[in-house]
């Protein structure tokens, strides 16, 4: 997420590919874990390994590469790559003291994809149990909160939607492109998976 703001995206998916792991690895294989195309992947390896980042070592008729951990930078890019995990627990240390806990909340969208440009909003869907009114105070004051700490946190404009357990189940019976984003790629935060909230009373 931040980290995309100080290398590119893909540098960025390609770095923290190469952290995971304790040996070099083919570009091939770079890509294959990425999901990148082998062109987008080389790319990347070749501006990584132009700024030091990345370290090449011959296996004919191609090369390895690895992360340099003793690159002055590296402290600080393997904190950046974290920020996404750290996000994650800032957000559910933030909700674990709701008053009233949400039925579901998911962060979702170009962040989540970990395809956010410095343009994207953090987009967080927050599923209200039925039993809580729309404008209660309590629960309109915790989801006011968590979205200045994350504008905070992370510079992003948090685009929050709030809608009750009734409306989620509609929703994903009319198939609602969001919410299908959500279910699928998002990042369950507190409360149930969107699927097991189908059919429940809250």
């Amino acid at each position: 997420m931040v980290a995309d703001t100080v290398l590119a995206r893909n540098e960025a998916r390609v770095l923290r590919a190469l952290l995971r792991v304790d040996r070099p690895l083919s570009g091939r294989a770079v890509a294959r874990i990425t999901g990148l195309t082998q062109s987008t992947t080389q790319r990347a390896l070749t501006r990584l390994r132009e700024g030091g980042l990345v370290l090449t070592e011959p296996a004919p008729p191609s090369l390895l590469y690895r992360a340099n951990p003793d690159h002055l930078a590296m402290p600080a890019m393997v904190s950046l790559l974290g920020l996404d995990d750290e996000l994650r627990a800032r957000v559910a240390e933030r909700v674990a003291v709701w008053r009233l806990p949400p039925a579901s909340l998911i962060v979702y969208g170009s962040v989540a994809r970990k395809e956010a440009t410095s343009a994207s909003d953090l987009d967080v869907l927050v599923v209200r149990p039925d039993a809580t009114e729309p404008d209660d105070a309590t629960w309109q004051g915790q989801v006011a909160d968590l979205g200045d700490c994350l504008r905070r946190w992370t510079g992003r404009r948090a685009s929050l939607i709030d809608m009750n357990q009734h409306e989620l189940v509609q929703g994903l019976a009319d198939r609602e492109p969001f919410l299908a984003a959500a279910d699928r790629d998002g990042w369950l935060i507190a409360g149930r998976p969107l699927r097991d909230l189908l059919g429940r009373k809250s």
